[in-house]
């Protein structure tokens, strides 16, 4: 018998998370990100324009830690105001921790990569370049226009 998702299944998902020892500094808890606090991330990092598409890393890192190091009650440890501190945090402490982020999260080590690659793509999408004129490869898959009907027994 198939077991079909509901929303509901979704909404209990538990965010991922692991405790770390930071060395001379203590334990962490390190979540992965919500879908929102990606987009949240992902928003800070990319600027779009309409002539333009730009990855700032300045505040990269500081952000991933702002949303992801949390104490032993599950409160983030860091504040908005904290972003200017913690860029000066030696990268030999924050990128491991980073790592772990990473990794609860999804994220690929070419993730900025495939974000300037998705930007690019969206920005000719604004732009109205479809000189292309043939639609994206596809596996031969035909497209569905609403929910696919169940298959008759």
């Amino acid at each position: 018998m198939e077991k079909w998702a509901t929303a509901d299944a979704f909404f209990k998902c538990p965010v991922p998370r692991e405790k770390i020892a930071v060395p001379s500094l203590g334990d962490i808890w390190v979540y992965g990100l919500t879908a929102g606090e990606k987009d949240e991330y992902e928003n800070q990092v990319m600027q779009f324009s309409a002539s333009d598409r730009q990855v700032r890393m300045n505040n990269a890192r500081a952000m991933l830690l702002l949303l992801t190091v949390r104490n032993q009650h599950g409160s983030r440890i860091f504040a908005e105001k904290d972003m200017g501190r913690l860029k000066l945090i030696p990268a030999k402490i924050t990128d491991p921790i980073l790592d772990v982020v990473r990794r609860l999260s999804g994220m690929a080590s070419n993730e900025i990569k495939d974000l300037v690659k998705n930007s690019q793509t969206l920005q000719e999408l604004l732009a109205g370049d479809c000189s292309s004129g043939s639609p994206p490869a596809s596996d031969g898959a035909k497209p569905t226009s609403g929910p696919a009907s169940a298959p008759a027994s």
